[in-house]
């Protein structure tokens, strides 16, 4: 798919977007389970997720139909899922301006390459689709000034061992990075740090949490295999340590 350039990308994505909703061609579909007037179209609705008028729930309906329509026809649809994220993309593009030395264009070009990329294999079954979106299009730019400070650099073929970058990724830090991506909660990085890393057992972790100790084990166990496809998906790189909306643990009943 390509997009006529035209003050910016960013503006080509709009004009593309209006273009196609004025147009009559991206529908309000009913799989999206959104009860709005008829006469509401996407830019509308984009408005109302903007202004919180609907649930995160909500908005994670119409962003699974939004991915798997694009994924599906392609097209408009994916123009479709570039314009709802347009306001999240020119955000970050604010933020990432500070430290980007080359043309805003090329920013704006990293950030959708990075965006459409992810488009095609993020889990639409977890919450946060357009957040993870637009992570993983600040992480394309973070990697395109990464790969530039390493290219202007000399290289050296000294013998030895070579020091990893900071900072290094020690188990801590990937942890600390997954609840700053929503990808565990708090809780469930404790207990991952206390029982893997640390000298707790299983079983002093379960009583903390109030929970038998097999539950435990299987809410560990799914915390786990979640931050695995995360590192797999590269969604904790490039990632700040801040604390992001917390993520709710999944519930296990304690007699389980």
């Amino acid at each position: 798919m390509s997009l006529v350039v035209a003050r910016s990308c960013f503006d080509a994505v709009q004009e593309r977007f209006a273009a196609l909703v004025v147009a009559g061609q991206l529908p309000l579909v009913p799989e999206m389970g959104i009860s709005v007037p008829s006469a509401v179209g996407l830019l509308e609705l984009r408005d109302l997720v903007l202004g919180g008028a609907v649930g995160d729930g909500v908005a994670d309906r119409l962003w699974r139909v939004l991915v798997q329509r694009s994924r599906q026809e392609a097209g408009p649809w994916t123009v479709a899922a570039l314009g709802m994220a347009l306001p999240g993309l020119r955000r970050v593009a604010r933020d990432c301006r500070r430290r980007w030395s080359d043309d805003v264009e090329d920013l704006e070009s990293e950030l959708v390459a990075g965006f459409l990329d992810r488009l095609l294999t993020v889990d639409v079954e977890a919450p946060r689709i357009c957040g993870r979106l637009i992570d993983a299009a600040v992480r394309a730019v973070r990697r395109a000034q990464s790969a530039g400070r390493w290219a202007q650099q000399p290289i050296s073929f000294t013998a030895g061992p070579t020091v990893p970058g900071l900072p290094w990724d020690h188990p801590d830090y990937v942890l600390a990075r997954a609840v700053a991506a929503a990808v565990l909660c708090r809780e469930e990085a404790d207990v991952i740090g206390a029982t893997r890393l640390g000298d707790a057992t299983l079983a002093q972790a379960a009583s903390g949490l109030g929970l038998a100790k097999p539950a435990a084990r299987r809410w560990r166990r799914q915390a786990e295999l979640r931050l695995r496809d995360a590192i797999r998906a590269g969604e904790l790189a490039f990632v700040p340590k801040r604390r992001r909306r917390r993520r709710q643990p999944v519930p296990v009943s304690a007699a389980a």
